[in-house]
């Protein structure tokens, strides 16, 4: 049996986030990406949770966190990440961030970084500039649509509708919960959102980079230029799109599993 725990905390600018904890041990911080919630790690919070205290968390406008202001985006991202840890009393953890999430956990790492014992970016470019080559395309997330077909999401790619319809419909919904900005919004502010090259001189922080050899957005060629900024960065690229963890958790978990097993 494994102890569990969720509630809401209020931001220093008066926002109400939603959070959720289970295990016991060493804090895991998982932060969701545009396409999900914090029920969009449903496939890694049990899996984890066997050996550490994980924390999963709707950003604000997502789920069931509130956007009263509409200042969502990944400024506040960060300030809500490190108010977490505040509010949890955890001295420091390891931070994961898929795609939009990267942008609260990295952002989290340079505001506290003796709060972070490691960042994981899942399909995530984190707003770390690009080294050699042109910024990521945000093209694909700004397109306009209408409504798409059952179990049809950019971020898992054409395979899994095919092979586990029900869990690519799930996917497709956890998008519609909350009052968020729009995809292109977002999309915008995550490519304006970026650090100075500098910061990164003396970052210390291990990370792992999970890219997705059929990510038409965080391509691994991106993902492989912004990681050579961070010098103790390693990057896995797996056989899939941008949602690595949801489309085959079994391999995502192991990967993640083996880097964290290496920085104890």
């Amino acid at each position: 049996m494994i102890d569990r725990s969720e509630g809401y905390f209020e931001t220093s600018d008066g926002e109400t986030i939603w959070y959720e904890t289970a295990g016991d041990g060493v804090p895991v911080v998982f932060a969701h990406g545009l396409g999900g919630t914090a029920a969009v790690w449903f496939q890694q919070l049990p899996h984890f949770a066997a050996r550490y205290r994980v924390v999963t968390w709707d950003q604000r406008g997502f789920g069931r966190s509130s956007n009263k202001a509409d200042r969502a985006g990944p400024v506040s991202s960060t300030s809500d990440q490190v108010e977490l840890l505040d509010h949890l009393e955890i001295d420091a953890a390891h931070l994961v961030g898929q795609s939009l999430g990267g942008w609260a956990a990295l952002g989290a790492a340079l505001a506290a970084p003796g709060r972070v014992r490691s960042l994981i970016l899942s399909s995530s470019t984190a707003g770390i500039p690009s080294l050699n080559l042109p910024p990521f395309d945000v093209g694909p997330v700004r397109a306009p649509h209408g409504t798409r077909p059952l179990g049809v999401h950019p971020a898992i790619g054409d395979r899994l509708a095919l092979i586990d319809p029900a869990r690519a419909y799930l996917y497709q919904t956890f998008s519609t919960f909350g009052q968020r900005p729009p995809d292109a919004e977002f999309a915008t502010m995550l490519a304006e959102t970026t650090h100075e090259p500098s910061v990164f001189s003396q970052f210390e922080i291990p990370a792992l980079f999970v890219c997705g050899s059929r990510d038409p957005l965080m391509t691994p060629a991106h993902v492989r230029d912004v990681a050579q900024r961070l010098p103790r960065a390693q990057v896995v690229e797996l056989d899939l799109s941008h949602s690595t963890y949801f489309e085959d958790p079994d391999t995502w978990n192991t990967v993640v599993d083996e880097f964290l097993d290496s920085i104890r």
